[in-house]
């Protein structure tokens, strides 16, 4: 082989030698981008996983009897309820709105809204009124939204009779008794219970 046929040679080998380091950045980026790709998926997955993922029982939490979900027009009697606070029964065709509320919420109200997977939190004070409807006014501006109907599904309200405790929270067919205001605890109960009731809706 002479000099020109080695050079000839030199250069076709310099030539697949650039070509396969080439293919090989190629494949390296396309490996980047694909695990890359593939983590960014599996981190939004364990985001998506643990948010819908639902807390445990609460310490003190109480399942209460079913007191069945009959329905009937807003006004209409109401058959007495065996638990008070009621967390399940018959109830008006009419929830609640969602929120704070000015006026006394009666139970067959919010049965509606605890069947629509919403939660309750009743209180009563004798004294030091505006300072607990305070404290949940700014809880329920913190409060998530839910991820079904993209609302707090949340009812506050004082509760005309007597409770166990100064401040009660409801879902269908469990109680949780606070003796104060409780903020993690309440959000906790709401993140449990949300979108749990018999008969899920906005």
């Amino acid at each position: 082989m002479g000099k020109k046929d080695r050079e000839v040679q030199s250069k076709i080998s310099a030539k697949r030698e650039e070509r396969r380091s080439e293919r090989q950045r190629e494949d390296l980026w396309w490996n980047v981008i694909i695990l890359g790709t593939l983590g960014v998926v599996l981190v939004l997955v364990i985001i998506f996983l643990f948010r819908i993922q639902r807390p445990g029982p609460l310490p003190g939490e109480q399942v209460i009897q079913d007191e069945g979900r009959a329905v009937v027009s807003a006004g209409s009697a109401l058959q007495p309820y065996l638990n008070n606070p009621p967390s399940s029964g018959t109830y008006y065709d009419k929830p609640a709105p969602w929120g704070f509320a000015e006026e006394i919420v009666g139970p067959g109200y919010y049965l509606n809204n605890l069947a629509r997977g919403g939660v309750v939190f009743l209180y009563e004070c004798a004294t030091d009124c505006e300072t607990v409807e305070q404290q949940f006014r700014d809880f329920l501006r913190r409060a998530p939204r839910d991820t079904s109907f993209n609302q707090v599904k949340i009812v506050v309200s004082r509760y005309d009779g007597d409770l166990p405790t100064p401040i009660v929270a409801l879902a269908w067919g469990h109680q949780l008794n606070l003796e104060a205001f409780d903020e993690p605890t309440l959000l906790t109960w709401y993140d449990r219970f949300v979108n749990y009731g018999p008969a899920n809706g906005p």
